[in-house]
This record gives C-alpha cells, structure tokens and sequence, in this order.
C-alpha cells in the first residue's frame, strides 16, 4: 500500500464522534478530519503542515489566500474553545484536546503553515487501536458528502461498519447529530434522517432507515434504526487494526463555548 492511499485512511477513537459540531461549517470539518487523518500514528510528536499539504489532504482549492487564513482562523478557535470533560461521583476532569494548534501565515499569506501537539493524554484518539473501540473510513469518503448533518451520520454509522445495524433513541440522536432543541422530530426526520440516507446510499450497501414508534396514541417517534451491508474487516487495511469492534456507549462530554 502506498503512503498516500494509507494516509487516506481516517481512523480515531470513537469518543471523537460525540464532540458537537453544530457551529462547524463543511470546510471547517473537512479541514479537522485531514488533520487527525495526517497526525495519525504519529504518537505525541509535534505534526507541521503547510498550506499546499493541508489543502491537498482536505481537497481545498486555494484560490483565495485571504479565505484560507479565514478558515484556519476560524477552526483555531473552534478547537481552542473545544475541551474534554468527564465527572464521577468522585472526581472531574477537563482538558484540551490539543496542546498546542498554531496557524502561522506571512503578511501577504503566500506562506502558512500549521504546527499542532496532541495532549499526551489524549494520544489514545489517534494512536492506540488494541481495545477496538474506533471508527474508520476513507477521507476521500467524507470529503465529498457536503452536508454537516450528512457528514457526521456518516461518522457516526462508520462506527458501526462492521455491525451493519445502528440504533438511535431520539434524544441521543439529537445530542450526536448537534441537533438544535428547536427542531420537531418531523424536521429531523425530513432534513437530518431522510436527507442524511439520501447523501450516504453511495457510501453503505442497502441503507435503509426504520422509524422506532411508540405504542401510545399517535405512535410518536422514539428513535431510529439504520441497517445496511456490513464491511468486511480488513478488505483495505494492514493486519494490525484488524480488530472487532465493541458496541460503543458514550460516556464523555465536550464543551464547546460559542466563537
């Protein structure tokens, strides 16, 4: 396998898939996932990217210096205001996910350049793959579906790639999918679910959706089910991430201030 096509391989932890991204635009997105795509396997070490490599990774076209910078700016903040929180009966923690996430550009901004350290704590999310609890897919994959709801539904099936069967109350559907508490679930379930289903049938075999219905008058919906064709482990990938993934509870909280 060559360099290039394994560095498509987009593979971390599945507590990334609970961050919310609801403020995030497509670009944003694009941008974040290339650069854990990029810092995967790399340990805790200090990762330097420049312009044409990260606009290559995120399929960016660079036809405005002056709208890069925006985007890196933007996403700077985003993950500056983005950390980690987790409380027991006996303790609380909170952290950043990055350490250090520098973007660095001349004053014409015909150079930039972006240098990121991971929180050595953290370095489970991109770098430890023994206990089968991550998600993959191809970048190129989610690079071409538009749509940020799309985008994480995407993620959050891939989860369950090798299951084939993903199951949603309505109210973890709505905290994993970032979904505004203004939405009805006839609004989720024409502009996230059905739209969603619509974007991903290139990307799983036989998508289909089920409405879960209560049995109290009206028959109200309670959740989702999604099915399609499960992957086969390890078609395109090195025998070493060849694992079984384990069915996935979240557990972690992220806070994310308003930018």
């Amino acid at each position: 396998m060559s360099e290039s096509k394994y560095k498509s391989v987009t593979r971390f932890n599945n507590d990334i898939n609970t961050i919310p991204m609801r403020n995030w635009t497509t670009e944003e997105m694009n941008f974040f996932f290339a650069v854990l795509t990029r810092m995967r396997d790399e340990g805790t070490q200090t990762v330097v990217m420049d312009k044409y490599e990260l606009a290559e990774m995120a399929r960016y076209t660079i036809e405005h210096n002056q709208r890069y910078q925006s985007t890196l700016h933007n996403l700077t903040k985003k993950l500056q205001s983005l950390s980690y929180f987790k409380e027991t009966d006996n303790s609380l923690v909170m952290m950043p996910l990055f350490t250090y996430f520098e973007a660095h550009w001349n004053d014409d901004l015909s150079d930039m350049t972006l240098e990121i350290d991971v929180n050595k704590r953290f370095e489970y999310i991109l770098n430890e793959w023994n206990e089968g609890n991550w998600t993959q897919f191809m970048l190129d994959e989610f690079l071409d579906i538009k749509s940020t709801y799309s985008k994480t539904l995407f993620r959050l099936l891939k989860q369950y790639r090798v299951a084939g069967k993903r199951d949603f109350s309505i109210d973890e559907f709505k905290s994993l999918m970032d979904i505004p508490k203004s939405y009805s679930t006839g609004m989720i379930t024409t502009r996230v679910v059905e739209k969603g289903v619509k974007d991903l049938k290139s990307y799983f075999e036989n998508l289909k959706v089920n409405k879960i219905t209560s049995n109290k008058r009206g028959n109200p919906i309670i959740g989702y089910e999604f099915t399609f064709e499960p992957e086969r482990v390890g078609a395109w990938i090195e025998d070493k991430y060849e694992r079984k993934e384990e069915p996935y509870l979240p557990f972690k909280k992220w806070l994310e201030e308003d930018v």
